[in-house]
């Protein structure tokens, strides 16, 4: 990130009780007088909010160790032994204060590798007191003061919705509180909590920019500001947003909710649309699709909306080898030399099958899906998104192709099945290629050829939330008060940008039908981007999605095959197979984090979410 960023030390904070969060000191080795005693010191102070941003590409993200977060949901296999299937994915969530994404780690508050929560209530921490000290410094120019306001609002409402979108609804922290303040807070429900998240969105919306000179590349913007309003809506709107603290049923979607979810998404694809004070977010074409992950001339496509810049950016090359990059191509040695990525069945079968200028869903009659010749035809998105068993990958040394081998008897099978790295865990077939370019492997070498972004909200997403907020509160072909695009029409940019058909009339007739086609969209354009597993939450389905087995694919070649140069003419075999070792353990409870033992224990009105 091209920031000028002054590095201040602050004290880690832990979540080991209300008080212990809400009540430290700004600095540590240097006084808050001299934090807020100049612009520079200030920014660089609130400037932690950007390093504790999560990085989805770390080897490290959440100290769950070389394990893709999408191997919460139906998305991935865990190929290495770590947190995440060990206990994470056992339901066994209670009381587990090292354990990232549903826990918190205060030896670690404050980096990028810190647990979501731990490190959302460490920057709340921040833009509270940089918010107070602003209002009582007068040495500031209006410009600073705006830079520092629009920035502190942007990360309060950012950080608070990553809390509630986990805990449920919490009290609203809008101020630094000090230890001889009584602390015991009851907790809001999920939609007043909401209403805080919208209200500082609002104000960082008035002071942010609408784009950054070059050296501040890479920060909040009015735009992002918008798309956080827009996707907090959404989720606002969703069946288990409309549970009270003390339940947790199976629930419909807030119509009345919806429709401002989509008001607000419209507000942002009207920005989009207009280029408001120079900004150029824009949906790419489908040539350039693979370019909104990664690029080599640009620090962010421009489908990017809020993203944290130049993830993994803690050495590109270990991270681009641990995450994607099979062991054969990885270099390194140890847990460094594998990849730990594996998308599975489930999210194949979700690409559909283009037949006679119509696509399917793989089940459809019409489909002609070939379990035999299974990924002839299929959507643009899966070849961009995966390899397959026998593909060409790259060139190496010597102009000599390269192919993986995740074939029963190939070098890449045998390398997952027999390294000591996986501790028995199962293949699922498949490598992500999504994050990963030709080049980026021991042969080129080439891992820093482009910038990786952590990327949170693009203008698909937008398209698709305007989509999902239509349907519930119009139906698929309706509209409403300034609202003119369908949710049949929304979906519709996001597949024919790439090439896909419209989607089947059939599935455009009710609501009903048409919201499962509108998941499907969301699972197959935001692979990967870590939305699958909160999506499956908030639309109260996990229960069911995680009754039904995790898939992986076994690739059987014919006799001979060791002396074909192009794996990819291989007359595989195919079996879809069910991973033993990749259960998901998902109760009614489980929709909401638990909180922590001592937080409940110690305060008389801060409740537990049920079930904990």
């Amino acid at each position: 990130m091209k920031i000028k960023n002054i590095v201040i030390l602050v004290l880690v904070l832990s979540w080991t009780g209300c008080e212990d969060y809400l009540d430290q000191t700004p600095g540590q080795g240097i006084t808050g007088d001299e934090v807020f005693s100049n612009f520079e010191s200030m920014r660089g102070y609130l400037d932690n909010c950007y390093r504790a941003l999560l990085d989805i590409h770390s080897w490290n993200s959440q100290l769950l160790s070389r394990t893709s977060i999408n191997a919460l949901s139906d998305e991935a296999g865990t190929l290495f032994s770590g947190q995440l299937n060990r206990q994470i994915n056992t339901g066994a969530w209670f009381d587990r204060p090292g354990m990232g994404e549903i826990g918190w780690d205060s030896d670690r508050t404050g980096n990028f590798n810190a647990s979501v929560l731990d490190n959302a209530f460490y920057a709340l921490r921040i833009t509270n007191t940089v918010l107070e000290q602003v209002a009582e410094t007068g040495f500031l120019s209006t410009e600073q003061r705006e830079q520092l306001i629009g920035q502190a609002y942007f990360f309060r409402g950012w950080y608070y919705f990553q809390i509630i979108l986990r805990l449920g609804g919490m009290p609203i922290f809008d101020r630094a509180y000090t230890s001889d303040e009584d602390l015991d807070f009851e907790r809001l429900s999920y939609h007043q909590s909401h209403a805080f998240v919208v209200a500082n969105m609002d104000s960082a919306f008035k002071y942010l920019p609408h784009v950054w000179d070059d050296l501040q590349y890479g920060r909040a913007t009015k735009g992002a500001a918008l798309a956080v309003k827009s996707m907090a809506a959404l989720y606002d709107a969703s069946p288990l947003m409309q549970n009270d603290i003390s339940s947790v049923e199976i629930r419909d979607y807030d119509i009345e909710r919806c429709i401002t979810a989509a008001q607000y998404a419209n507000d942002v694809l009207e920005y989009i649309a207009q280029g408001a004070g120079g900004a150029r977010y824009r949906l790419m074409s489908g040539d350039e699709y693979q370019n909104i992950f990664y690029h080599d001339d640009i620090l962010a496509s421009d489908e990017s909306i809020w993203y944290n810049m130049d993830a993994g950016s803690r050495g590109q090359s270990r991270g681009l080898r641990v995450h994607y990059i099979p062991q054969r191509y990885a270099g390194g040695s140890g847990n460094d030399a594998a990849s730990f990525n594996a998308p599975t069945q489930n999210i194949v079968d979700k690409f559909e099958v283009i037949n006679g200028g119509q696509a399917y869903p793989i089940d459809h009659p019409s489909s002609g899906y070939d379990p035999q010749d299974p990924y002839a035809n299929r959507d643009p998105r899966f070849y961009n998104n995966v390899i397959v068993p026998g593909e060409r990958w790259s060139t190496g040394q010597g102009g000599t192709d390269l192919y993986m081998e995740m074939y029963i008897g190939g070098r890449d099978w045998t390398l997952v099945i027999n390294n000591n790295h996986t501790r028995n865990r199962e293949a699922t077939g498949y490598v992500c290629k999504k994050f990963w370019w030709e080049g980026a492997d021991v042969a080129r070498r080439l891992y820093n050829l482009n910038s990786l972004n952590t990327i949170y909200i693009r203008v698909a997403q937008v398209y698709l939330d305007y989509a999902e907020a239509m349907n519930e509160a119009y139906g698929p072909n309706g509209t409403g008060d300034g609202l003119t695009l369908t949710a049949v029409d929304a979906i519709n940019i996001i597949r024919n940008r790439v090439g896909m058909p419209n989607v089947l009339t059939e599935f455009t007739a009710s609501k009903e039908a048409f919201r499962e086609r509108i998941r499907n969209e969301r699972a197959v354009e935001l692979m990967y981007e870590n939305h699958r597993w909160h999506d499956l939450r908030r639309w109260m389905i996990a229960e069911q999605v995680f009754s039904q087995p995790i898939r992986g694919i076994r690739a059987t070649p014919p006799a001979g095959h060791q002396g074909v140069a192009d794996k990819s003419t291989l007359d595989f075999t195919y079996q879809v197979v069910t991973l033993s070792t990749e259960v998901r353990v998902f109760e009614r409870r489980h929709h909401w984090y638990p909180v922590p033992a001592d937080d409940v224990q110690n305060l008389l009105n801060f409740a537990q979410n049920p079930g904990w």
